[in-house]
């Protein structure tokens, strides 16, 4: 039945599925020094996310469990490499950034989950949000690749739009709140 966003089984859900369990195995080819084989997780994590998109909406496929999981799941793979790369002596990626991700997450998460259950929608991501992702995800594979230095640049980038994304969310949420009847 087209547009139905009650359904659950659908090849975009999926393969939200599929990129989230990718964190394992990636964090294994890491940790054992099979650069190759973690450069194609990436590739296949990433091209995962590009597709689950497109064809849910090319197919009329978009769904709540949707439109829940695929952040989920961008969000679990990054984070299972970004802990990895935090605890590498080589790579020494910065602790700060995971540490104001996790804030942001959970501001997002909390105010989200309530309107969720109050208003029963689920909101979309912002722009900026998806940018943060996709520069984010190139600053680790510089990190992967001992190039911090250059990692580092992009990851300032990584870190203004997480910023920004953090505003439009909780800009967004506010207003949602504000105009809740009873608040």
């Amino acid at each position: 039945m087209p547009g139905r966003r009650d359904r659950v089984f659908t090849i975009s859900n999926g393969l939200s599925l599929f990129r989230a369990f990718l964190s394992l195995p990636l964090v294994m080819a890491l940790e054992q020094g099979l650069m190759s084989w973690a450069m194609i997780m990436v590739i296949l994590a990433v091209v995962s996310d590009f597709a689950d998109g497109y064809l849910a909406r090319r197919a009329d496929q978009i769904t709540h469990v949707g439109m829940l999981l695929d952040p989920i799941a961008d969000k679990f793979i990054m984070m299972a490499v970004m802990i990895y790369l935090i605890f590498d002596p080589q790579r020494r990626f910065p602790i700060l950034f995971f540490l104001v991700l996790g804030l942001r997450d959970v501001t997002i998460s909390i105010i989200g989950t309530y309107l969720m259950v109050r208003c029963a929608e689920i909101f979309q991501t912002n722009r900026a949000g998806k940018w943060f992702v996709g520069i984010t995800t190139l600053a680790m594979a510089l990190y992967i690749f001992n190039l911090a230095y250059w990692g580092g640049w992009v990851l300032l980038v990584a870190t203004v739009l997480m910023l920004v994304s953090w505003i439009l969310y909780l800009r967004f949420y506010i207003r949602r709140l504000y105009s809740l009847p009873g608040l």
